[in-house]
C-alpha cells in the first residue's frame, strides 16, 4: 500500500500524487509495478494473506458513474493486474452502479456522497450460484472508506457467508500536509461510528 499526499508540498508527496494519478488513469506501468510490489509483499511476510489467495474472487468498486463499453474503470485494471501476477484466479464484476451518483473527488468534505448514497446506487448481479468462499472488494484509493464499507454491505447480503475485505494500493493521508513514507504495507479496519458514517483504523 502507498500513502497519498492530497496537498503536501515535498517531493515525496508531490511523487504521490503523480503515482495516484497515473493508477487512476490506468497507467499499464504503473499498475503492473503496484502489482508486483504487492505480489513480493504476499511472498515475504504474512501481511496480505487474508486478502489474496486462489480461493479468493476479487471483486472491483464501481465508479461513480455508470460503466460505458470501453470506459476507464481503474479499480477492475488493479483487479486484473493482480490476478495476471498471480494473487487471485477470478475477478467477478458483481457489483454495478444501478444510477451514478456525484463523484466523492469532486465534492467538498460536507457534501460527499453518504454510505446511504452509495449503498442505495449499488446493485449486486450474482454470476454464479456457488458463493466465494472469500472476496476482497478491490477499490483504487481508500479515503474514508465510504464507498468500500457499502460495497462490503451490500455483497454480505448476496453472500452472507463469505469472508469480505477490502483492499486498496493507495490511502489518502489527508490529515498530515506531508506523508513521510510513500510505500508501507499496513492493514486496518473500516469501522461503523454509529452515526451514518466510518473511520478508518489506520
Amino acid at each position: 500500500m502507498a500513502n497519498y499526499s492530497p496537498r503536501g508540498s515535498s517531493s515525496l508527496s508531490i511523487r504521490s500524487r503523480d503515482s495516484c494519478n497515473r493508477l487512476k488513469n490506468g497507467n499499464a506501468e504503473t499498475l503492473n509495478n503496484f502489482a508486483n510490489y504487492f505480489k513480493g509483499q504476499y511472498e515475504k511476510s504474512d501481511i496480505f494473506n487474508d486478502f489474496f489467495g486462489d480461493d479468493v474472487v476479487l471483486v472491483p468498486v464501481p465508479r461513480s458513474s455508470l460503466l460505458v463499453t470501453g470506459g476507464l474503470w481503474p479499480s477492475k485494471l488493479i483487479a486484473d493486474e493482480l490476478v495476471n501476477v498471480g494473487l487471485a484466479q477470478i475477478v467477478m464484476p458483481y457489483l454495478q452502479r444501478a444510477y451514478a451518483i456525484q463523484k466523492s473527488a469532486n465534492s467538498s468534505p460536507g457534501n460527499r456522497p453518504t454510505i446511504e448514497d452509495q449503498y442505495k446506487s449499488l446493485v449486486v448481479q450474482q454470476l454464479e450460484v456457488i458463493s466465494p468462499k472469500r472476496i476482497t472488494i478491490i477499490d483504487d484509493v481508500l479515503t474514508r472508506g465510504r464507498t468500500s464499507f457499502a460495497c462490503a454491505l451490500r455483497l454480505s447480503e448476496a453472500f452472507p457467508d463469505t469472508e469480505i475485505r477490502v483492499f486498496a494500493p493507495i490511502r489518502t493521508q489527508g490529515l498530515v500536509d506531508d506523508i513521510e513514507q510513500f510505500a508501507e504495507s499496513a492493514t486496518g479496519d473500516i469501522v461503523f461510528d454509529g452515526y451514518g458514517d466510518v473511520n478508518r483504523h489506520p
